[in-house]
């Protein structure tokens, strides 16, 4: 049946977090130790202005950060799949590319989610404190959901570049590095402000800090940056399905 086929992807998506430890700690924890690190030395420091610390400053970039190093994970997960004879197996059954697309959403909602849960919790304890309502925090968890998507999408381009696994994990800081140094929790300074807004990263630090300190949810750069977001993400997760789904073919 369909609904046994896309659970049987979503199964297989979660196993390979689980069962690889590299993934798994990419995935949840990495930018959660980032969090503790910068947290215990920035946090008394106030070099970017005398309201906030600068590690309260760059908490909503180590969300973006954390939601594009799915990039990695997905190029080096697929590329890893298509070296052992994983595709080949798939090619000979039933499933769609449709099915499989569906089953990854699934899989890439739920991690983020995890993932910016855990991550919540580390900046609380170590001294992030936002003003967001209840609304607000979902609101959070929908950014970090469409910015996993569009990281997904990416990590295909980059697996049907890559020729093997390790390849991938390297190409992959092609569309990672960019995103963190104008998109995320490192300050470039005023100038580059133009160049992040070609990154979805972004979008989603924008709204997050918007969200964070101070402004209500009816501002509307906020919605601005989730309209933004969810047409990135859309537009790039269907290229990366649509060049890996002939890569495939080929």
């Amino acid at each position: 049946m369909k609904r046994q086929r896309i659970l049987t992807v979503f199964r297989t998506e979660m196993k390979k977090l689980i069962r690889t430890p590299m993934f798994l700690f990419f995935s949840l924890f990495f930018v959660a130790m980032l969090v503790i690190i910068f947290g215990l030395v920035l946090g008394n420091n106030y070099g970017w202005g005398p309201d906030l610390s600068v590690f309260e400053q760059m908490v909503p970039g180590m969300f973006a950060y954390s939601g594009i190093l799915t990039i990695f994970t997905v190029a080096s997960s697929v590329t890893g799949d298509r070296d052992i004879g994983v595709e080949r197996r798939m090619n000979t059954t039933p499933i769609t590319s449709g099915e499989v697309m569906i089953g990854q959403i699934l899989s890439y909602t739920i991690i983020p989610i995890i993932q910016t849960a855990i991550m919540l919790i580390t900046a609380l304890l170590i001294g992030f404190r936002p003003n967001f309502s209840v609304a607000g925090v979902l609101l959070v968890f929908v950014f970090m959901i469409f910015l996993s998507f569009c990281s997904v999408g990416l990590g295909l381009i980059t697996a049907t570049i890559a020729k093997d696994a390790k390849a991938a994990g390297a190409l992959a800081f092609i569309f990672i590095v960019p995103q963190q140094l104008f998109g995320s929790f490192i300050y470039m300074g005023e100038g580059t402000k133009v160049i992040g807004y070609f990154m979805p990263s972004q979008y989603v630090t924008d709204a997050l800090y918007r969200i964070s300190y101070g402004t209500t949810l009816t501002d509307v750069n906020i919605w601005i940056d989730l309209v933004a977001i969810i047409i990135i993400s859309f537009i790039i997760y269907v290229i990366g399905l649509i060049l890996y789904d002939k890569y495939k073919s080929t």
